[in-house]
C-alpha cells in the first residue's frame, strides 16, 4: 500500500489554534495579578487549619508574587449583588476572567487582581481591587484555561498589598512568559542590541560579492 500524507490535520490544527495561538494572540486586557506565594506564606496551622488571620494587614502572613502586565481574556460583564447586614447596605460587584495555563502560574482562591492600572490612568486611578473566589479548570490536560470568579475586595489598596510582595515579576510579551523584572530588563537590552546589530550588518552587506564588508 502506497504511503501518503494528508495536507490537513484538522484536529491537531484546531487544538493548536485554540490553545497555542489564541492564548497568545487573542484580544487581551492587561492587569496586575497578585498570586499567593505558597512557599513563603506563613500559615496558622493550629487554630485555623492552615489558614491566615487576614488576607492583607499586619496579622496576615500571606506573601505575594506581583505580576505586572499580565494579559487576561474573556472579561465578563460585571454583575452587581446587593446585600444588607449590620454594617449597612453593601454593593458587591462580580465578574469572571480567563487565564491560559501557558503562562505557567497556578491561580489560587484569595489571589488579588487590579484590573485598571495607574500607568494607564495616572490622573484617575481610583478603581477597586478584585479577589479570586473560585478557580475552575477547563480541561484536565497539559493545555487548559483557568476561569476565575472575581468579587470586589473591599477597603484595601495596592500600597497595603505591595508591603507583602515577595517577588516582583512581569509578563514579557516577546516570549509570552513570566520573568523577574530584572531578567525582563536584561532581555529588553539584548533585544535592543540585536536589533541594532541587525541594522548594522544589513548596511555592511555587499550584494555583488555576497560578503559583509567591514
Amino acid at each position: 500500500m502506497q504511503k501518503y500524507e494528508r495536507l490537513y490535520f484538522y484536529i491537531q490544527e484546531y487544538q493548536k489554534l485554540v490553545y497555542d495561538y489564541y492564548s497568545k494572540d487573542g484580544i487581551a486586557f492587561l492587569v496586575t495579578y497578585y498570586n499567593i506565594n505558597s512557599s513563603e506564606t506563613v500559615w496558622e496551622d493550629q487554630n485555623l487549619m492552615d489558614g491566615a488571620y487576614e488576607t492583607v494587614g499586619e496579622y496576615s502572613g500571606i506573601k505575594w508574587d506581583k505580576i505586572s502586565l499580565l494579559p487576561v481574556y474573556f472579561i465578563e460583564e460585571i454583575s452587581t449583588a446587593f446585600s444588607g447586614d449590620e454594617t449597612g447596605y453593601i454593593k458587591e460587584n462580580e465578574t469572571n476572567i480567563v487565564i491560559p495555563s501557558s503562562y505557567g502560574i497556578t491561580p489560587l482562591p484569595r489571589d488579588i487582581i487590579k484590573l485598571e492600572q495607574s500607568y494607564m490612568r495616572p490622573i484617575n486611578d481610583t478603581y477597586p481591587l478584585y479577589i479570586v473566589t473560585n478557580a475552575e479548570i477547563s480541561a484536565d490536560t497539559d493545555k487548559r484555561f483557568w476561569k476565575l470568579n472575581l468579587k470586589i475586595f473591599q477597603s484595601k489598596t495596592t500600597e497595603e498589598l505591595d508591603a507583602q510582595v515577595e517577588n516582583n515579576l512581569v509578563f514579557y510579551d516577546y516570549d509570552k512568559k513570566i520573568h523577574y523584572v530584572e531578567d525582563a530588563q536584561f532581555l529588553t537590552k539584548m533585544l535592543y542590541k540585536n536589533n541594532l546589530l541587525q541594522k548594522e550588518l544589513k548596511n555592511l552587506y555587499d550584494e555583488n560579492s555576497g560578503f559583509y564588508l567591514i
